[in-house]
């Protein structure tokens, strides 16, 4: 009897995480929100609000419907252009890839970041942009760490997931 007893909370201990993991799989839903950059700026340089809300600064001609990540390079060698072409592999077409050649926006999108005060040092010939289908600047890269290009992929991943879901 004692075998038994032991046998059957083994049983329970083991079938209990699987239960679980499958009520969360068919009843729960992850949800993932990217920040969104570039607030808009009063005249004295104060970021400007609407009640308690930020507002934002789309970037002109990019709101095509189209998610964007620009890079900025000029050569076709470097390490940058290794994690460039690493995103283009991954993203297949679902994305648009721009540089810096093809792109006068993303500088125009740097420059505001900069005067916005954000705390991070960007090197326009070592970042990539994440842009939303309505042309706001969602994510910003160190496009010479692999670890940053793994993290711009999952957040291109997280936004196709956020679109997917608003179309439902």
């Amino acid at each position: 009897m004692k075998k038994l007893g032991k046998a059957g909370v083994l049983i329970f201990v083991l079938v209990l995480p699987v239960f679980i993991i499958l009520f969360l799989n068919l009843f729960a839903e992850n949800h993932f929100l990217l920040p969104y950059l570039l607030p808009k700026l009063e005249a004295d340089g104060r970021v400007k609000m609407n009640g308690k809300d930020t507002v934002f600064v789309p970037l002109a001609n990019q709101n095509d419907g189209k998610i964007k990540v620009v890079g900025f390079f000029t050569d076709s060698t470097g390490i940058v252009v290794q994690n460039f072409t690493r995103i283009e592999k991954r993203t297949a077409g679902s994305i648009m890839l721009r540089h810096e050649r093809e792109e006068a926006a993303a500088k125009y999108a740097l420059n505001l970041l900069r005067k916005t005060k954000i705390k991070q040092t960007i090197n326009p010939k070592k970042t990539f942009i994440l842009i939303d289908k309505q042309g706001f600047v969602r994510g910003l890269y160190d496009a010479t760490d692999p670890v940053e290009t793994d993290r711009l992929l999952a957040e291109v991943a997280i936004l196709i997931d956020i679109y997917e879901k608003e179309k439902k």
